[in-house]
């Protein structure tokens, strides 16, 4: 694999480091998870067990204290061999126990430093404590999402988390990559708010032009989730030809010029209510219609 023989020092607690270096681990790195006495955070969640096993399964733990004299001695002599450390501490506090990107790339020059960090580290918000959900807030994310009464729904998936680790991946292979032609590592950051701003372009784009957006929170008929006798169906017939196939399947045919009538949902509605996932999964079988059911989590392993 591409990443056979890196060692990754993995010092991050809860989602977003973890991810990111299970991310790194799929590649073929070999990754030491690195815990406090107490645990990594996640473990005191309720089925933190779980959470901790399904981010850290097949890494090596390791359990040092960093600010006791024999748990700093061993942490650096790990540094020294290492190629990749990830933390998500706040800004500053590893240059506080003088940790920091600056004294390790003193021993190890070649080490890639990766900081994932809420606010990034500098400006007025660097040192605000904050999790997923504030990070989407500030991000303006939040406010995207559909309302529930009248307020944002949070999303069933922690995403600038899950944005954070990916985008960090990302920045340590890049800095890998250039590792191998200069020998030398460097620091790189993930800003988990920054990182969700840019994920919010398209929206903004459209509130520059005084547009109202591409309504795919479920205004559309062409792009809703409908209810079915069992469940519910997923439609995503952005195309007209889909749209066009899905009104033709459904023996709706009078619908297929009103692809983005919201008037269109409820009539669309009072025909899927007739039948299971199954056997509309079934009718749509072998039609190009942009159609899915919407499988709970134990349904969907089956695939």
């Amino acid at each position: 694999m591409s990443l056979d023989g890196v060692r990754v020092l993995d010092l991050s607690r809860l989602l977003p480091g973890g991810y990111c270096t299970q991310l790194l681990q799929a590649q073929g790195a070999r990754v030491t998870k690195i815990e406090p006495p107490a645990g990594d955070s996640i473990r005191r969640l309720p089925g933190g067990a779980a959470y901790f096993d399904a981010l850290h399964h097949g890494k090596q733990l390791l359990t040092l204290d960093l600010g006791s004299p024999s748990g700093r001695e061993a942490f650096l002599g790990c540094v020294v061999d290492a190629d990749v450390l990830v933390e998500g501490f706040r800004p500053g506090r590893m240059e506080r126990m003088e940790l920091g990107y600056p004294a390790l790339a003193a021993i190890n020059p070649a080490l890639v430093y990766c900081a994932i960090t809420g606010y990034g580290s500098g400006g007025p918000l660097a040192q605000r404590a904050g999790h997923d959900l504030n990070y989407l807030a500030r991000s303006g994310a939040l406010a995207l999402m559909p309302r529930h009464d009248g307020a944002p729904a949070i999303p069933g998936l922690q995403i600038a988390d899950l944005a954070g680790g990916l985008e960090a991946a990302f920045l340590i292979a890049a800095a890998l990559t250039d590792r191998a032609k200069t020998g030398r590592g460097r620091r790189v950051e993930v800003s988990m708010t920054g990182l969700m701003r840019t994920w919010t372009a398209l929206p903004r784009a459209a509130q520059r032009a005084g547009l109202s957006g591409l309504g795919l929170t479920g205004e559309l008929p062409c792009y809703h989730v409908y209810a079915v006798a069992d469940g519910f169906l997923s439609v995503a017939a952005l195309e007209a030809a889909f749209w066009a196939e899905f009104c033709d399947a459904i023996d709706r045919a009078d619908l297929s010029a009103r692809q983005f009538d919201p008037g269109a949902v409820e009539p669309v509605q009072a025909v899927l209510l007739g039948a299971t996932k199954a056997e509309w999964s079934a009718r749509f079988a072998n039609t190009d219609v942009c159609v899915e059911p919407v499988l709970e989590l134990a349904e969907s392993e089956e695939d």
